[in-house]
């Protein structure tokens, strides 16, 4: 008899503990991507600054961050991208790569010391009736790379800066 009691209590307790990881799970999951997905509001000019604290990846890994644009108006801007460097010890940026797309086309897909030194990258993007437009900002460091890239990391700032293209209404 005490066996029985002490069996079910030992299988309620299971299925609490497993049902709190379960949610658990959900949590940290849906929490992950709101943050990894950032909007911006975008007027008739707008320039927006990211912070990249301590980039880290393995071989083979990848960080994917969603950029929401938001529009008033249904017209054209041009973005453009701006890598700067905060720390120059991390030396992560000499192994990892960043892919850039905007509908569907990759705007660029480079070493992230390379986005360091390009005067920067630029897209064109156009609004369709106050459609949110989607960049996909992309951070991976190839499997080949070994361990001349263990314990790397980056610190970095993307300025994004949207304009109107006036040269398309004059």
């Amino acid at each position: 008899m005490k066996k029985s009691i002490f069996v079910r209590a030992m299988m309620a307790s299971a299925s609490v503990i497993m049902i709190v990881g379960v949610l658990l799970m959900a949590n940290l999951l849906t929490t992950e991507e709101e943050r990894n997905s950032i909007n911006v509001h975008i007027n008739e000019s707008s320039e927006k600054t990211l912070e990249f604290k301590d980039l880290f990846l393995l071989p083979g890994e990848s960080c994917e961050y969603t950029i929401k644009l938001n529009g008033e108006r249904s017209k054209q801007y041009d973005l453009s991208f701006d890598f700067i460097d905060v720390e120059e010890e991390k030396t992560l940026k000499d192994f990892a790569r960043v892919r850039i797309e905007a509908g569907g086309d990759v705007i660029c897909d480079e070493l992230l010391a390379d986005a360091f030194e390009s005067e920067n990258i630029v897209a064109s993007i156009d609004f369709e009736n106050e459609k949110n437009t989607e960049i996909l900002i992309v951070y991976y460091l190839p499997i080949d790379v070994g361990n001349e890239a263990k314990n790397a990391e980056a610190v970095f700032e993307l300025r994004l800066t949207a304009k109107t293209n006036e040269a398309l209404y004059e």
